[in-house]
């Protein structure tokens, strides 16, 4: 399983049932987040969680690629500097959020965002298994340039093959 396909494994089922609580229970979550934004003690906290996140996720997983793969990439970037925000200006933090939550449709438009990126990060993770084929081969930097050097080998001895096989007649 690659680093891609594991991180959307976890990420996008999480994504789903946040965007679903939204849904469901929206006036909640804004209490919640309202009293979240007048406690520096959990927004600093959820700094070093989102930090250490973040730098988990670009650790094993940092491609920039044109296919689903970079929302991965991009996840990683948002918490670290979700992170680093949270830790670094707390107060641009806490004023940032309570003009985001005041508004009357956020949990409705938060949910809708989440759950279609939610969703899209579970089928892109569980396609190998949802799709009843084999997964798709997926080549990261490292496997691709593996694979290019046995193919260069693999092309060596055919044509060491083929010079022997013309010199035994």
């Amino acid at each position: 399983m690659t680093p891609s396909t594991f991180i959307a494994r976890i990420l996008g089922p999480v994504l789903v049932i946040v965007g679903i609580s939204l849904l469901l229970e929206g006036d909640n979550f804004r209490t919640m987040a309202d009293e979240f934004l007048h406690s520096f003690a959990l927004i600093y906290s959820s700094g070093v969680i989102t930090l250490a996140l973040g730098l988990a996720m670009l650790n094993v997983h940092h491609l920039w690629v044109r296919d689903w793969r970079v929302l991965v990439t991009i996840f990683g970037w948002l918490f670290l500097i979700g992170g680093i925000f949270r830790l670094l200006a707390p107060s641009l933090v806490q004023g940032a959020g309570e003009s985001f939550i005041a508004h009357h449709r956020w949990p409705l438009a938060t949910a809708i965002v989440v759950l279609t990126l939610g969703g899209f990060l579970t089928a892109m993770g569980y396609q190998d298994l949802w799709g009843g084929g084999a997964p798709r081969p997926v080549h990261h930097r490292s496997s691709a340039a593996r694979s290019a050097a046995g193919a260069s080998r693999t092309a060596k001895r055919t044509r060491r093959k083929a010079g022997e096989a013309r010199s035994s007649h």
